[in-house]
């Protein structure tokens, strides 16, 4: 896989992959909780583990067992009949082994970075994975774990730079409201993008090969030249949910490229205009309760 922007199309993989190693040689990675690392030997050792061990696992870590029953009761995961859990083994049964696994790295993840980085960065990984997972209810193919994993990881080598550059806020918010040049403009800087940065963070955290390109592509401009059809379709979700996120925060301060971005994300996705519209005013009624 080569990557798409300035001097990264000359690159291979592994040599981008070098480059980053290289600059961030005296910045640790986020390092998995104890309890993570033992639910994913646990997931591969058998097709089916034994659900009261997971709740066990699970329960020594108190943020992670609380944010995970706060999903295990959220509509976007389980259905708008379902009846409240109230214990993290009945959250369990009801997520899951599929789901769970993402739920729990993307947490522990959520749970690692939350003080890594300046807060609008953190925020607004946070706000994409939320709006990410409210799309995907849309979207057949998506499942709403993924995507919220997906969202939260996406910017996993942005949080990577700005712990290690204290001047990277500037160069960050430029990709924000920049999509394209932004990126290549950070290439500048640092001769490959923070999708780049990320996948290094997203092979340590052992995530699906699906995320993993996602969060090395979310930049891509060109859509369609992604072969794999369902990283094309989370590609094309982070994009759009860092539009609407990026609509919300700077308003009319975001550039012609958002507003392609989401044109195009929009049309492989094939999701309504109105469906968008109403995950904008979600996105806008939480942010002023947030506010309150």
């Amino acid at each position: 896989m080569t990557g798409t922007f300035g001097f990264i199309r000359f690159m291979d993989i592994k040599q981008q992959l070098e480059i980053a190693q290289q600059i961030l040689a005296d910045t640790p990675l986020p390092a998995m909780p104890t309890e993570v690392l033992e639910l994913q030997a646990l997931f591969a050792s058998t097709e089916f583990p034994d659900f009261g061990e997971v709740a066990r696992i699970i329960g020594r870590n108190t943020v992670l067992s609380g944010e995970l029953l706060k999903l295990a009761n959220d509509p976007r995961f389980v259905g708008k009949r379902a009846q409240p859990v109230q214990n993290i083994r009945a959250a369990v049964d009801r997520l899951g082994s599929t789901q769970l696994q993402n739920l729990v790295v993307g947490l522990a993840f959520k749970s690692v970075v939350k003080n890594m980085a300046f807060e609008t960065l953190i925020e607004h990984s946070f706000d994409v994975a939320r709006v990410a997972c409210e799309l995907s209810t849309y979207i057949v193919e998506v499942r709403p774990d993924k995507a919220y994993l997906a969202g939260l990881f996406h910017n996993s080598g942005a949080i990577m730079l700005a712990s290690r550059f204290a001047k990277y806020e500037k160069i960050f918010f430029n990709t924000l409201t920049n999509y394209y040049s932004g990126v290549h403009k950070e290439e500048l800087i640092f001769r490959v993008n923070h999708g780049v940065f990320g996948l290094l963070v997203a092979k340590k955290w052992n995530l699906d090969a699906d995320i993993c390109q996602l969060v090395m592509m979310h930049h891509q401009k060109d859509l369609h030249s992604i072969e794999n059809d369902k990283v094309r379709l989370l590609v094309a979700l982070i994009q759009l949910a860092n539009g609407i996120v990026s609509e919300v925060s700077f308003g009319s301060y975001i550039g012609t490229e958002i507003k392609e971005m989401m044109m195009n994300a929009q049309e492989v996705l094939m999701i309504e205009s109105s469906v968008i519209n109403e995950v904008r005013k979600s996105v806008i009624i939480n942010s002023l309760i947030a506010q309150i």
